[in-house]
């Protein structure tokens, strides 16, 4: 293992803050006109302090519960032959094999589907 370490390796997680998403994403070629803020609420009145346009919400919550049966319903789907998503969308499921990597793939995910939609363009 590198660095003389032994036994799994896992991502150092982001935390959930613009000021450390949107230096992450602009390195991933986010312009700089575009990037995360923080959304208090989902009531009316707490959307509108949201920076338009907006284009996609990464979403924190707590996993333990919600994870497992979400995984084996999308499963459920995909075996089943559900309808593949649209074209325009860009889809990525985390492995379970990788630990602390939620707000690495929200980011590429959100990235990703901004940019496949035409919403914004990467530099």
């Amino acid at each position: 293992a590198a660095g003389g370490r032994t036994g799994t390796m896992g991502w150092l997680p982001l935390e959930s803050n613009p000021e450390v998403l949107n230096p992450f994403v602009h390195r991933l070629g986010l312009p700089p006109d575009w990037g995360f803020a923080d959304v208090f609420g989902l009531d009316p009145e707490l959307l509108s302090m949201v920076p338009q346009p907006c284009v996609a919400v990464c979403l924190l919550f707590p996993s333990e519960k919600i994870t497992g049966p979400r995984r084996a319903e999308l499963l459920a789907k995909r075996t089943a032959g559900a309808a593949p998503p649209p074209a325009d969308l860009f889809f990525l499921q985390q492995h379970d094999g990788i630990g602390n990597a939620c707000g690495t793939i929200a980011c590429v995910h959100a990235v990703a589907a901004g940019a496949a939609a035409g919403a914004l363009f990467l530099a």
